[in-house]
């Protein structure tokens, strides 16, 4: 059901079956949404961006859920069960897999690929260019930078493995390199290239661990997430988590010889 006498739909613009559209919302014409998207309340889709984007499709997938005063830029395309909180902001240029979930208040700002499964909690900052895998966690108040000398027009994009967790307020540095299955503590600063499974932490990114090593000694599970966490995805998502903690625990011996004993860390 839409509310076309309070909302501006562009007659370019090319709608689903079954879109919900909220009140005051604008849809430019370069705006392509899948069946049963859901578009609240003052959001916009397709909104211009001028330059090589200008007039480019932004593509939902079906299904997608779309929550008030988001706005979308045009040259973007998502994969089915995209997800917004409130005032959320994607720029030109994003590619996304299936189901990813951005939290209220937090903004990309394109020109980035994310993968499939990917799950951004609120006041996440994703800087321009960022390159990031698959079955990512970003929580609250995590800032992806990518200006080495700012303010300047160099760029130095952040790239994130499948798997990787940033905990809450950590800034990933210009440059930086997260391998599969890192995980950052919360606060931290980080910088360079973080090997496939480390666990990074503190003001220097220091690396203190395996992921294999963090546990909860209450209820006694430990990382790597996907042994777990997994019931929290869908039917088609499990055999992919299941090899990537495969992976993630094959390396464990290598990195502890490399990285553990060499640098005394525990």
């Amino acid at each position: 059901m839409t509310d076309t006498l309070q909302s501006l739909i562009d007659p370019k613009a090319k709608l689903g079956r079954r879109v919900q559209i909220g009140h005051g919302a604008r849809i430019y014409g370069s705006a392509h949404i899948g069946d049963d998207c859901q578009l609240g309340d003052h959001c916009i889709i397709g909104h211009p961006a001028g330059g090589r984007w200008s007039n480019q499709p932004v593509v939902l997938g079906s299904g997608a859920t779309i929550r008030s005063h988001s706005v979308i830029y045009e040259g973007s395309e998502f994969g089915p069960k995209l997800e917004t909180g409130h005032h959320v902001l994607i720029r030109e240029g994003t590619i996304a897999g299936p189901n990813l979930r951005v939290g209220s208040f937090s903004d990309l700002e394109g020109d980035c690929t994310i993968g499939d499964f990917c799950r951004f909690h609120s006041y996440t900052h994703v800087g321009r260019g960022s390159r990031i895998g698959h079955f990512v966690w970003l929580y609250s108040l995590t800032t992806l930078t990518n200006d080495p000398l700012p303010p300047s027009d160099l760029v130095a994009a952040v790239v994130l493995e499948d798997g990787v967790v940033v905990c809450v307020g950590a800034t990933l540095m210009p440059g930086t390199i997260l391998r599969r299955g890192a995980y950052v503590s919360a606060q931290s600063t980080v910088s360079g290239e973080v090997p496939a499974g480390a666990v990074v932490s503190g003001p220097q990114g220091r690396i203190v661990s395996h992921v294999s090593f963090v546990m909860n000694l209450e209820h006694g599970i430990r990382h790597p997430w996907m042994g777990h966490f997994s019931s929290h995805y869908p039917e088609e998502a499990q055999p992919r988590l299941r090899q990537l903690r495969e992976a993630i625990l094959a390396g464990r011996d290598e990195f502890v010889r490399r990285h553990l004993h060499k640098e005394g860390a525990s």
